[in-house]
């Protein structure tokens, strides 16, 4: 291909006679290097070229090694390096990309939707255009959101050189990942150091050095969204190439910036000059009438200065307690003629203190000393004896800014605000500062070392340590953001909330519930990266305004009051009830709490401090509720078996169109006593926090390392789904956590919920994890633990996280009347007994399958009872036909009197009457009746009977004849 060009020009030459111009008829351009490490410069001609001029011969370049200094260029014309012309620059053997209205050339961007093994993760109808790497004039932004977004560049190195490019990564919800390559497709050394950018805090910007080989290397930045909402974009401010070929011409200076000639840099044109691209200098704007702020492009026209233009603040209290109102224009002043600054107010009183504080020996307040408190910002008093201050925050009054607080301002590029105020107060509140540029960050601070309290979940109610209240107001005319952060050494930086454009006075309160030392920020911004543009709000009074800020139960700041509190009669001071009583508050001595409860806080007072724990849990101490795995009741659970073990479950993978990848791991201690851990093997976390997260559940993203020589899987995003074992109930819904549907229909018995309140800005109200127990007697050993088929990722909304385990370990204990017992024949005097257990419980006691015993030749208790009660009722009607048939015989006899009495005298003469129808007491019956011999009683009873009625009859006959 050399040869052809070379023989196509060498042509050209030949059938040519006119000269050729530089620009409109031909160019320069260089070969490939060649084996022996040259190069030839060959003229090209343009589409614009005369046929008629003539082309030079190819000339050779015997070094491509060789580089021109910083401020020079190689020129193609004279094959000499030579001064950049004013209005450029050069970096020698490096190359610079500062300028972002435009994507550079060499640089290419792609956006990829994430394919899964499930519908419904983020939605449908993504448009992952919207997600991707733009130029946003003074940075390279990536919005993150549910897509991945790469934007790469190819460059080629004469010798070894390094990259270093100046990054903000302040969203967590985003997996930053950097990727250098050689000519072999293979990553570079020690990729693992730096292929995963650290996070940095709101508005602060980070600077990444990383070695390239020479030969060609492909760079590749690339933003993976964890989140459906877009957050805080990942930001590239500049990318510096060292090593690169010697460069062929000069950069041109950037709007608002200029150089002189052989610069290495441009420089930025001082507040009230302005510059276009490829200056030389700056021009200065008209002072009267026009102003521009520092690196601007253009001048911008003053107006009328009104009332918003200036401040009121206090001087410092004199001797005599006085102060006056004085007002300072806003900086920088950017308003002409108009109204004039109010002249200093008369003297008045000083403003009090706030609660807790009182004015010190320079008139400034400061926070009461030590066991003394100040409820109406005057002069500090001892607290009474047997009492404690109460210590906390509470700014309400805005005379100067507290010690504990300070404020900053930060350009979106991390360069400062040029002396420019970012908060200022104003007697009854704090407000930000006004007339800087759009996208400044003005920051408010306030440090906490800590709180008193330990905190902690207790009766499924989480407890705070401590609470941050402020009250506050946007006034915005155009768009506006407010944020308000926590950050700890422990945890990072975390978003509370945002709120955004016109916002009416109101109050929020934010609760703390792990103890440690913290930063709380109020950060304020006008415009969103979305629409930047740096001219459209430059004149707006946007402003926000912060009324009382409130924290409470602080270890350290000042006591407004002082509490009843525990003392020993024979010691001085106040003396803390120790970790889990509470102050009685009718003997004022510390009492233990009952078991099953606990109080986390020192200064608790009255059982009423004693919280229950939730159910399934207990507590011995009264400061922790735990669990034994060990559930008494009906039924009962003994899951002992997964207690001292930590388990792990793989989510679903993801895949872009690319074919890059990620999943999640997650690591499950089902009762605590063996804490899960998850870490990072890359440097993801902010610096100096840990790499490593320890609760009951965990997750790690897992990203497969494609282009490393070894099969590496890197870990990053550890985060905690279960800080605290909430309960343990068969119920099915607890607090605001619920069993899935597709759970219930598994015959889940047993539910563990776990709770983390740490909010963020995807999950406001923390993150929950329920654990669903199934009974399965299939499943031996640990069982297996399933994810929702839906959603097979553990959550389908981030926040709320479901697993079913399905164990053996999990089915009921038996008890000994669950089994079945079943006797064997008697055989030598002696039978089998049988105990067969159930199918849907567990047996943990100790009765053997079978058990041999002595016969026992007895008749059963049942069928004594059937037997006794047959002889009873026997008996009683053997008794009744006794007592009957004596009766039958004595009515008998007296009958047979009557007879024998009536037909004796023959002259018909009467018989005295009977003295009595019966036999007389002792009286024998001398009369006897044959009877046969083989008659039966039933027999014996009717024939008596008939003879009776007979007897009757007769006698009935012989009265009526007498009569």
């Amino acid at each position: 291909m050399r040869l052809l060009l070379l023989l196509l020009v060498g042509l050209l030459a030949d059938s040519t006679s006119a000269e050729c111009a530089l620009g409109s008829d031909y160019k320069f351009e260089l070969t490939p290097c060649d084996p022996e490490g040259g190069r030839w410069r060959v003229q090209v001609p343009t589409s614009s070229a005369s046929h008629s001029c003539t082309l030079e011969q190819p000339r050779r370049v015997d070094s491509c090694e060789s580089s021109c200094e910083a401020g020079q260029f190689f020129d193609l014309s004279t094959l000499s390096c030579g001064a950049c012309p004013p209005g450029s620059y050069s970096m020698g053997g490096a190359v610079l990309f500062d300028n972002w209205d435009t994507l550079p050339q060499g640089f290419h961007t792609q956006v990829e939707s994430f394919q899964s093994s499930f519908i419904g993760r983020f939605g449908t109808g993504v448009n992952c255009t919207a997600f991707g790497w733009q130029a946003k004039g003074d940075f390279l932004a990536s919005v993150g959101g549910p897509c991945a977004a790469t934007v790469t560049l190819s460059v080629r190195l004469a010798r070894v050189g390094n990259l270093s490019y100046v990054y903000q990564y302040s969203n967590r919800d985003v997996i930053f990942d950097f990727e250098a390559q050689n000519e072999q497709c293979q990553s570079v050394a020690d990729a693992k150091e730096f292929r995963w950018p650290s996070v940095t805090a709101e508005g602060e910007w980070r600077r990444q050095v990383v070695q390239l080989k020479p030969g060609n290397n492909l760079l590749q930045w690339k933003t993976i969204g964890m989140e459906t909402y877009p957050g805080k974009p990942i930001l590239i401010k500049s990318i510096e190439i060292s090593g690169t070929t010697r460069a062929t011409s000069c950069s041109p200076c950037r709007n608002g910036t200029f150089s002189a000639e052989g610069s290495r840099q441009c420089q930025e044109c001082p507040e009230n000059h302005f510059s276009s691209r490829g200056a030389s200098s700056c021009q200065p704007c008209n002072p009267e009438t026009e102003f521009a702020p520092k690196g601007f492009s253009r001048c911008i026209k003053r107006h009328a200065c009104t009332s918003k233009d200036f401040y009121e603040t206090r001087s410092p209290c004199d001797a005599n307690n006085q102060t006056r109102a004085e007002y300072r224009w806003l900086e920088p002043k950017i308003c002409m003629a108009g109204v004039s600054l109010p002249p200093v107010g008369p003297s008045r009183p000083c403003l009090p203190c706030n609660p807790g504080m009182s004015p010190g020996p320079d008139a400034s307040c400061q926070f009461c000393p030590a066991e003394h408190f100040s409820d109406d910002g005057g002069p500090c008093k001892p607290c009474p004896p047997n009492t404690t201050p109460n210590y906390g925050y509470v700014f309400q009054r805005w005379a100067q800014l507290p010690a504990s607080m300070s404020s900053s301002c930060r350009q979106q590029d991390g360069s400062e605000c040029g002396g420019m105020t970012g908060w200022h107060v104003a007697g009854t509140h704090v407000q930000s500062g006004q007339h800087h540029a759009d996208g400044a960050y003005l920051l408010l601070s306030l440090n906490v070392p800590g709180f008193r309290s330990k905190g902690g979940v207790v009766g499924g109610r989480r407890l705070e340590v401590g609470r941050v209240s402020f009250t506050f107001e946007l006034d915005c005319k155009a768009k506006c953001e407010f944020v308000f952060m926590q950050a700890s050494d422990r945890r990072g930086v975390n978003l509370v909330q945002s709120w955004s454009g016109a916002t009416f006075k109101r109050e929020f309160s934010h609760s703390v519930y792990a103890n440690d030392s913290y930063t709380f920020s109020w950060a304020f911004q006008k415009a969103s990266l979305t629409d930047y543009d740096v001219f459209s709000n430059l004149l707006d009074t946007d402003v926000a305004r912060i009324f009382s800020i409130n924290v409470t139960n602080t270890i350290d700041g000042g006591a407004s009051v002082c509490l009843a509190c525990h003392q020993e009669t024979d010691e001085v001071g106040c003396i803390p009830c120790p970790p889990g009583h509470f102050v009685d508050s009718n003997t004022t001595q510390c009492t233990q709490c009952p078991p099953g409860t606990t109080v986390s806080n020192p200064l608790a007072y009255g059982i009423e401090s004693c919280q229950p724990c939730g159910p399934g849990l207990s507590s011995t101490d009264g400061v922790t509720c735990t669990s034994d795995c060990v559930f008494a009741g009906e039924p009962s659970f003994d899951l002992s078996a997964l207690a001292h073990e930590t388990f792990l479950v793989r989510g679903s993978r993801l895949f872009t169109a690319s074919g890059a990848q990620y999943f999640h791991v997650f690591n499950i201690s089902l009762c605590g006593n063996t804490q899960a851990q998850c870490s990072n093997n890359i440097s993801y976390q902010v610096d100096g926090t840990s790499s490593q997260v320890n609760s009951f559940v965990c997750r790690t993203t897992m990203v497969p390392s494609a282009w490393s020589d070894e099969e590496v899987v890197l870990s990053t995003q550890s985060v905690t789904l279960g800080d605290e074992l909430v309960a343990v109930t068969n119920n099915t819904a607890f607090m605001s956590m619920e069993v899935i549907e597709e759970f219930l229909s598994q015959n889940a018995t047993l539910h563990f919920y776990y709770s983390t309140p740490l909010a963020t800005r995807s999950c406001p109200q923390g993150r929950t994890t329920v654990i669903s127990l199934s009974c399965d007697a299939s499943k031996h050993g640990n069982g297996s633990i399933v994810l929702p088929s839906k959603c097979p990722d553990g959550t389908c909304d981030g926040c709320s996280f479901n697993f079913l385990w399905q164990t053996a370990v999990a089915c009921p204990v038996c008890r000994e009347q669950d089994f079945r017992l079943v006797r064997g024949e008697c055989t030598g005097g002696s039978q089998l007994l049988h105990y067969l257990a159930p199918t849907n419980c567990r047996v943990l006691t100790n009765l053997p399958a079978t058990k041999a015993v002595k016969c026992q030749n007895h008749i059963p208790v049942e069928l004594q009872a059937i037997i006794g009660g047959t002889v009873m009722v026997a008996a009683t009607l053997c008794g009744l036909l006794l007592h009957f048939w004596r009766k039958t015989q004595r009515l008998e006899y007296k009958y047979m009197k009557l007879v024998q009495g009536s037909g004796s005298g023959s002259d018909g003469a009467e018989l005295p009457p009977a003295e009595s129808c019966g036999l007389d007491d002792g009286e024998e019956e001398d009369v006897h009746f044959a009877q046969p011999a083989k008659q039966n009683i039933l027999n014996r009873i009717k024939a008596m009977t008939s003879k009776v009625r007979e007897n009757r009859d007769e006698y009935s006959k012989m009265n009526s004849s007498d009569i």
